[in-house]
């Protein structure tokens, strides 16, 4: 293992502390905020790319190639009917009072981070979103994983890269880094079913989309129900 490849690692770990610090140096505006959160996520992935095309990584395949066999065809079938179901929801928001209450409940630990106007749900959607999807996958499935699976086993592999996965969202608190860790687990069962990043990525940036659309669509209908 190169210096590089350890510095990677080190980042990789010390990163909930960063995202701790700038927690307390947040700014009032949202998109700032947004951007922030990109090249924090880019920082490391980079350099994670860097090493991977020029073969410096102590792991040699990401599985970015997705093959056309039943585990891909069922997940992109599933993916498919997601999206299908967040247009049916979005427009259930817009004529359903009690649903839009029960979402804007759901999300009200998050505000600070979620967006409130369109604008903000357009920068969430595609540079905080598609960010975090490919970075953290990469990081955390495509790499960390893979790593770790190579010297301790699958369990501990899947189970030790979802803890850190979590502790990167430690800054919303426990309540995150559980939810978020859970989800990692979830995302590494994806990644070892289809055999491939690919599939992963985009089904944690519909993840993400999907979170920043409900709680938008949630309080502009209420907002123009009140006005």
């Amino acid at each position: 293992m190169n210096k590089l490849e350890i510095l990677l690692i080190a980042t990789i770990l010390i990163y909930p502390q960063v995202d701790l610090i700038n927690e307390k140096y947040k700014s009032k505006n949202k998109i700032v905020e947004y951007i922030k959160i990109a090249i924090f996520l880019w920082v490391p992935t980079i350099l994670l790319i860097f090493l991977y095309l020029n073969g410096l990584l102590s792991i040699g395949d990401f599985k970015f190639v997705v093959e056309y066999n039943w585990q891909n065809i069922l997940m992109l079938s599933l993916l498919f009917i997601a999206i299908i179901y967040v247009f049916l929801l979005i427009n259930s928001i817009r004529i359903n009072k009690e649903l839009r209450e029960e979402i804007i409940k759901k999300f009200e630990n998050y505000q600070d981070l979620m967006p409130v106007t369109r604008n903000e749900t357009i920068v969430f959607s595609i540079i905080v979103s598609v960010s975090a999807g490919i970075c953290e996958e990469l990081l955390f499935r495509a790499y960390l994983y893979n790593l770790i699976e190579g010297h301790i086993g699958l369990l501990a592999a899947v189970l030790l890269s979802s803890v850190i996965f979590g502790l990167w969202h430690i800054y919303l608190g426990w309540k995150e880094v559980i939810r978020t860790g859970i989800m990692g687990i979830v995302l590494c069962g994806i990644y070892i079913f289809t055999g491939n990043i690919i599939l992963p990525i985009l089904i944690h940036i519909f993840v993400d989309v999907y979170s920043g659309l409900l709680n938008y669509n949630s309080l502009c209908n209420s907002h123009d129900e009140s006005n």
